[in-house]
């Protein structure tokens, strides 16, 4: 490939300098591969098979999008004037950010100055990262030609940000990571085959010929899907960034063809129906109910759950030993607007209609548009008093997240989360001006504990520490609610609920905070029912949060729509023993998981990936079950494919957003 400086001329000449410069950025790619192979060997644990394997396509799978890179760049090269060459490269450039990053543009340009002027700085990213991929293919191909006290600190660079690229932010924002290896490859890859160039007339015949065998070997391995085990293994390093680009554009998903688990009713793999489900025949409250839901951000279920921490957490234990607790509850997604939006619709993340909304920094998408009634509505239709205090801005009720409350006190703006203590000053008072005979729900939601876990006493030490600190402070208001439906007029015919909207990870998998995977460190969560007449006891069946809105329609005596994805827990509340049919799912970044039993599927709809896990004898999801035993895992795929194939919501063409 002939290069070209600003004046257009061409800065390596002979026919080896433009062989081997045709592959520049395929050779950037290759070194950008190794160093990726170097730190996921330090850094992740793989069989020796594995790792010879991942070694093989992370190769081959930057070495094949740099052959592509360099292929177009020959027909760029083919245009005559100098001018055209720099508009090409800079349209071929941000066609590709664009491609990769847009999101991050249209997010970043809504934050600044709280998206007063975003059109302008969405148009400034855009056009900028293409001038800046333009700039790191021109630069590299100018100091090429250069001595080596030009391309050395050149060189120097490229690598440093390519190892710095293995560090930040290394289990997030995929697509940066793949940008900084375009850029890395662009800049490096041009120096590289200049010096391969200065080498080739001194090669052997053999050894050219080898060189050219192993180039194509690894053209036509990178067009190899690889085995599921090795695409995972792939995406455990953010240097692998050909893994995300080929995952999305070329690799299929593994089969999910077979009969869905036959322990699932065979009513939740069609369409939603119509009608109602009657109220459960049993009564925890025979007064008019006064129920109170407490979400506390973050919180992880064996956080709470461990013995260990009782002292720690002197209420929620008292809680436990009083009520009701579900020691395998699940929330539907790993992401606060996600899970809670699915609790108050009763319907996933990709059975909703999701769209833009707010403004600025608040601007995410939503499902205030989708038109799924929420049983919120239904009970204040229903003359319950429905009241909640908003902690974050988006639990404000037109943003659909939990909409359809007749009261509601905000006590936040923009993206700020709100304080424990100024959530309970307006939800004590409200519980204090409760009437007799008034049958009344109300909801908060804590943003303690939260990163980066500062607002608990404890200031040092390492996270995890911190974190516990916050929910030793959730925990005090917890207590301080529990005692104002402790009085006399409220005693008898109160309820609290406390759960959490997603767990927290501090190392799991690979990650940190919450958000990016959904495994069980973030979605399973814990689930304690208190007060009225229940029967102190732990369940071991697993629930969904989704079983929260037709247990508290059921707790208020009005009928369940057929169409909501739970079912009621009000029996198992009352110390019977109930089997509940329906699926649990959770979804999160266009990831999608079924739990069936101690069995979980995973199904990655981006990077074409499944995993399945024995949870009882691999609690902490681990061994992929479906690379040894995919037959065992068979019936719960079919079963997730079921699921979504009848009701995922496609109305207009609409298809799910992949959620940040």
């Amino acid at each position: 490939m002939s290069s070209f400086d600003n004046g257009g001329r061409h800065l390596l000449s002979g026919r080896a300098g433009e062989a081997l410069t045709r592959l520049s950025t395929a050779l950037g790619g290759v070194v950008l591969a190794v160093i990726d192979i170097v730190f996921a060997n330090a850094m992740v644990r793989m069989p020796f098979g594995t790792r010879l394997l991942h070694g093989a396509w992370d190769v081959a799978l930057l070495f094949g999008l740099g052959v592509f890179s360099d292929a177009v760049m020959a027909l760029v090269d083919k245009l005559p004037k100098w001018w055209q060459r720099w508009l090409a490269l800079f349209v071929l450039g941000t066609a590709g950010m664009y491609w990769l990053v847009n999101r991050f543009f249209v997010r970043q340009a809504d934050a600044l100055f709280e998206g007063r002027y975003a059109a302008q700085f969405y148009w400034l990213f855009l056009v900028g990262s293409g001038l800046g991929i333009a700039a790191c293919i021109v630069v590299g191909r100018f100091v090429a030609k250069r001595r080596w006290f030009w391309w050395t600190p050149f060189t120097v660079i490229a690598l440093a940000v390519a190892v710095l690229n293995e560090f930040l932010f290394r289990d997030d924002y995929i697509e940066l990571h793949a940008v900084t290896v375009w850029c890395a490859a662009s800049l490096l890859g041009p120096i590289l085959a200049a010096r391969f160039a200065s080498l080739r007339p001194r090669l052997s015949p053999r050894a050219t010929k080898l060189l050219l065998a192993s180039a194509v070997l690894l053209a036509i391995l990178s067009l190899v899907p690889p085995p599921n085990r090795i695409r995972l293994a792939l995406f455990r390093s953010p240097g692998g960034a050909g893994a995300w680009i080929f995952g999305n554009l070329w690799w299929g998903l593994p089969s999910l063809d077979g009969a869905p688990d036959a322990s699932i009713d065979p009513r939740w793999f069609e369409p939603r129906a119509e009608g109602t489900r009657a109220v459960s025949s049993e009564r925890i409250v025979r007064e008019p109910p006064v129920v109170v839901l407490i979400t506390i951000d973050a919180l992880r279920a064996d956080a709470v759950l461990a013995p260990e921490n009782a002292k720690k957490f002197p209420t929620l234990a008292r809680l436990m030993k009083e009520g009701v607790t579900f020691e395998n509850a699940r929330s539907a997604g790993s992401q606060t607007a996600v899970s809670l939006t699915s609790l108050f619709a009763g319907k996933y993340f990709s059975e909703l209609y999701w769209t833009k909304f707010g403004t600025g920094s608040s601007r995410f998408e939503y499902a205030g548009a989708d038109e799924t009634p929420r049983f919120v509505k239904t009970l204040s239709d229903s003359g319950v008093t429905t009241s909640k205090v908003v902690a974050l801005t988006f639990l404000r009720n037109e943003f659909g997240v939990a909409p359809g409350f007749s009261e509601e006190k905000v006590v936040t703006a923009g993206r700020r989360h709100a304080t424990g203590t100024q959530v309970m000053e307006p939800l004590l008072k409200r519980i204090r001006r409760i009437q007799p005979g008034e049958p009344i729900f109300l909801y908060a939601h804590l943003t303690e504990p939260h990163s980066p876990y500062d607002r608990g006493k404890l200031k040092q030490g390492s996270n995890y520490e911190r974190y516990l600190s916050e929910i030793s402070l959730a925990d005090e208001y917890l207590n301080r609610i529990a005692s104002a439906l402790s009085t006399d007029a409220l005693r008898r015919r109160s309820l609290l609920i406390v759960s959490a909207d997603h767990g927290e990870a501090f190392g799991e998998h690979g990650t940190n905070e919450h958000t990016k995977t959904i495994y069980d460190e973030l979605i399973r969560v814990p689930l304690i029912v208190w007060g009225g007449s229940v029967t102190p006891r732990t369940v071991a069946q697993p629930v969904t949060l989704l079983d929260l809105g037709p247990t508290l329609l059921d707790i208020f005596g009005v009928e369940t729509p057929d169409w909501m994805a739970g079912e009621t827990l009000v029996p198992l509340l009352a110390g019977s023993e109930a089997v509940l049919s329906r699926p649990i799912l959770a979804e999160g970044r266009l990831r999608r998981a079924m739990l069936i039993g101690d069995l979980k599927v995973i199904v990655d709809l981006r990077r074409k990936t499944v995993e399945a896990f024995d949870l009882k004898q691999d609690p902490k999801e681990l061994v992929n079950l479906y690379d040894s035993d995919p037959g065992r895992a068979a019936p719960a795929l079919a079963a997730l494919r079921a699921y979504f194939e009848k009701r995922e919501y496609t109305k207009n063409g609409y298809r799910p957003i992949y959620k940040p």
